[in-house]
């Protein structure tokens, strides 16, 4: 049966690896190194410390290290059977020389903490406990994770309370002006029943057409007797045509969007920029 110094030493040359390179790659001096693989154990060193030489040593070469282990420990416990045994026919003494091999081969493998410690973990256990045991690494992926969420949400919510302030403004900007359309039809209205020139409703009838070049509120009224001919918005290029007995009125309050032609035109007219009152006669 091969010893344990015999496997490893073997298993270094079939992999054609020198004592040095592999005192390099385990961190174990050379000459420890040699020993092990001559079956030399007396180095002062700690139990412990041998143990993990071993090992290392093992599973660099790719061995099965508990079994390595195991062999080392029942070839440890042999030696020193034979050494109790020896002793006690030398000097006649009456020892249990199994329950002193057992307890002095448990003494020595137990830990000594003043020698420090020895990693006998692989390069990949050695990456896994060290992944494993980030506790910040997910703290700081989780906070900057809920720092970009929080940051999308608030642009999100000031996104959409943008554009309900801009339709609100809109619809209220529409109102208004309707508002003041209204308010300018009322006056013109009052102004029209008021005034002693008045004509009668004997005039001769005329068709206009009315153009919107863009959206525009337009209220259209007879002037003879105030009847309402006209009152909507017109769209970008539409086209309204009515008619009128006599004059009309015609009350814009965006006067450059709006143009019209009447019977007796043969080119439309555009209104004037701000003018918002028109009388088409």
């Amino acid at each position: 049966m091969q010893t344990i110094g015999e496997k490893l030493e073997e298993a270094r040359k079939r992999k054609g690896i020198s004592l040095r390179e592999a005192a390099e790659a385990t961190k174990i001096r050379s000459d420890f190194l040699g020993n092990i693989e001559k079956n030399i154990y007396d180095y002062d060193l700690p139990q412990i410390y041998k143990n993990g030489f071993i090992v290392n040593y093992a599973k660099y070469l790719k061995l099965n290290h508990s079994k390595i282990l195991s062999q080392y420990q029942e070839q440890l416990i042999a030696n020193t059977k034979r050494s109790k045994k020896g002793s006690s026919e030398l000097f006649g003494g009456n020892i249990d020389l199994k329950k002193t091999a057992e307890d002095s081969l448990l003494d020595e493998l137990k830990e000594r903490p003043s020698y420090g410690r020895i990693n006998v973990k692989n390069d990949f256990e050695a990456q896994t406990e060290k992944a494993g045991s980030g506790e910040n690494a997910p703290s700081d992926s989780n906070k900057e994770l809920y720092i970009k969420t929080g940051v999308v949400g608030f642009c999100t919510l000031l996104f959409v309370f943008s554009a309900i302030w801009l339709i609100q403004s809109i619809i209220n900007s529409d109102n208004a002006t309707e508002a003041q359309t209204e308010t300018r039809v009322q006056a013109t209205e009052i102004s029209e029943s008021q005034n002693p020139l008045k004509v009668t409703s004997d005039g001769p009838i005329q068709e206009i057409s009315l153009k919107a070049s863009d959206s525009v509120y337009v209220v259209v009224m007879q002037k003879a007797d105030s009847k309402m001919l006209l009152k909507k918005t017109l769209n970008a290029g539409e086209i309204q045509r009515i008619k009128s007995q006599g004059p009309a009125v015609v009350v814009c309050p965006m006067g450059e969007n709006l143009s019209y032609i009447t019977d007796g035109l043969t080119e439309p007219v555009q209104l004037d920029e701000g003018k918002q009152i028109l009388i088409i006669e």
